[in-house]
C-alpha cells in the first residue's frame, strides 16, 4: 500500500518543528517525522476486521495540525499514551475488498466511510461498553488510550489500509463520494448544533467558515429556521458562501463585529483603556469554529449575560485567556467534540447517520465547499492549497482521488 504516515519520534519532531520556523520546507525534509512510502499489505489481524481501498479523501485541519507539529508538548491530550506511527486521514470513503470471517452487516464492494481511529470500546470488541460507548459518543471512550494487540495499517491519505469493521458504515447509493468524504465532518458539526441548540428567535453568532463552519450552519439551520444566524468570516467569498448556506449576514473582522453589536443584538459597548472593548447584551449563542485565543477571548466578551459559548474549534496549545466573562456574566463555556447517537423527529440516530439523511435530502450541501482534488503525489502541493495558499486559492476542502 501507498500511504502518508508520521513516525511520533521525539528526534524526528523536534528537529522538524524547530527548522520549520525559519523554512517550511522541513516538514517535509529527511529530518521530518512525514513519511510517504510503499509498505507491505498485511493480512487481516482478526476476523473482525476489513480491507478498504479508498476512492477519495478530504483533508481535515487535524491531519494537518500533525503534519505540521502543531503542538504543544505540555497539554492534557499530550499526556496520553499515543501510537508511534500514525497513519493521517479519515474523511473518507472506500470500497471493501475484504471482509474477516466474523463481520455482519458488510458486504465486499460496498462503499464506506470510517469512524475516527478505531480505538473505542466497539473497535475493540469490548463485550461491556464503557459510559460513552454506551451512549455513542464513542470518541470520548474510557479505553482508547490503552494498548492493544492488534493496530490498524494505513489510513485514507493512502491507497488502502486495513481497520475493524465495527467501525465503518456503510455509504447509500444516493450518496455520492464527493459528499460521502463530509459524512464525518458534517456529524462534527451536528454533534455541535446538538451541545447547545438554537432556538427560535435567538441571536447566532458563527466564528469561522471553513468546511466545519458551513456545515454548522447548515444544521443549525436545519435545527432552527427561525433564528438568526451572522457569520464571522476572514474573506468576502467566505461570507457570500455563508449567506447561500444559511447565514442571516456576514462580518469580515473582529472591529466590525464590536462596532454592529449594538444594531444586531441591543448590546452597549464599552471602550476603555487600552482599546479594551466589553460588550454588556449581545448574542445569546457562539459557536466557535476556530478555537484559538483570540477568537475565544472575543467570544466570551460577545456573548450576552448568562449566554452560551460552543468550543468547536480545537487546538493543541495552552491559551492565555480572560475568563472574566465566565463569572461577571455567567457566560457558558461548553466543549464539543465529534460525533454521537442524538434524537431527531422522535428516534434516536446516529450523526453519521443523520447527515447522510440530510444530505442526500439536499439539506446540507456540500457541492460548494469541495474546492481542490489532488492526485496523492502531489501532496505537498495540496497541503499549501489548504494553508499557506488558502487565501489565493480560496479554497475550503482539499481532497485526495484515487484511482
Amino acid at each position: 500500500m501507498r500511504t502518508l504516515y508520521i513516525e511520533a519520534t521525539p528526534a524526528r519532531m523536534i528537529a522538524a518543528k524547530l527548522l520549520g520556523r525559519v523554512w517550511r520546507g522541513a516538514y517535509f525534509s529527511p529530518i521530518s517525522p512525514l513519511h510517504f512510502a510503499e509498505l507491505p499489505d498485511p493480512p487481516l489481524p482478526l476476523p473482525t476486521w476489513a480491507r478498504v481501498r479508498n476512492r477519495l479523501c478530504g483533508v481535515c485541519g487535524s491531519d494537518l495540525h500533525q503534519i505540521f507539529l502543531d503542538a504543544d508538548l505540555d497539554v492534557a491530550p499530550i499526556a496520553l499514551p499515543s501510537h508511534r506511527r500514525i497513519y493521517l486521514g479519515h474523511e473518507m470513503v472506500g470500497e471493501i475488498t475484504e471482509l474477516g470471517a466474523a463481520v455482519t452487516g458488510l458486504e465486499p464492494g460496498q462503499r464506506v466511510v470510517r469512524w475516527g481511529r478505531g480505538d473505542d470500546c466497539r473497535a475493540r470488541g469490548r463485550k461491556e461498553l464503557c459510559p460513552a460507548c454506551q451512549r455513542g459518543h464513542r470518541v470520548l471512550c474510557e479505553h482508547a488510550s490503552e494498548p492493544r494487540e492488534h493496530e490498524p495499517v494505513g489510513g485514507g491519505f493512502g491507497d488502502r489500509f486495513i481497520f475493524p469493521a465495527a467501525s465503518l458504515i456503510p455509504v447509500p447509493d444516493g450518496l455520492s463520494d464527493e459528499q460521502a468524504i463530509f459524512t464525518e465532518p458534517a456529524a462534527v458539526a451536528i454533534h455541535a448544533a446538538w451541545r447547545r441548540p438554537p432556538r427560535p428567535g435567538e441571536k447566532i453568532l458563527l466564528i469561522g467558515c471553513g468546511a466545519i463552519g458551513c456545515l454548522l450552519m447548515q444544521a443549525l439551520r436545519k435545527r432552527c429556521s427561525d433564528c438568526d444566524i451572522t457569520a464571522v468570516v476572514q474573506f468576502d467569498w467566505q461570507g457570500e458562501m455563508a449567506l447561500a448556506l444559511g447565514a442571516d449576514r456576514f462580518l469580515i473582522g473582529v472591529a466590525n463585529v464590536y462596532a454592529q453589536a449594538p444594531e444586531l443584538t441591543g448590546a452597549k459597548s464599552y471602550t476603555g483603556m487600552f482599546s479594551n472593548t466589553m460588550l454588556l447584551g449581545g448574542w445569546d449563542v457562539i459557536y466557535d469554529v476556530v478555537g484559538i485565543p483570540a477568537t475565544l477571548n472575543h467570544a466570551l466578551r460577545w456573548a450576552r449575560a448568562g449566554g452560551d459559548v460552543v468550543l468547536v474549534g480545537a487546538t493543541l496549545h495552552r491559551m492565555k485567556l480572560d475568563m472574566t466573562p465566565v463569572w461577571y456574566q455567567e457566560v457558558n463555556l461548553i466543549g464539543s467534540i465529534g460525533h454521537d447517537i442524538v434524537t431527531w423527529e422522535g428516534r434516536e440516530i446516529g450523526t453519521f447517520q443523520l447527515a447522510m439523511q440530510w444530505m442526500l435530502a439536499g439539506d446540507i450541501r456540500t457541492d460548494i465547499l469541495l474546492t481542490h482534488r489532488f492526485p496523492l503525489d502531489d501532496y505537498r502541493r495540496a497541503f499549501a492549497v489548504a494553508t499557506t495558499e488558502k487565501a489565493r486559492e480560496r479554497s475550503v476542502k482539499v481532497a485526495f482521488e484515487f484511482d
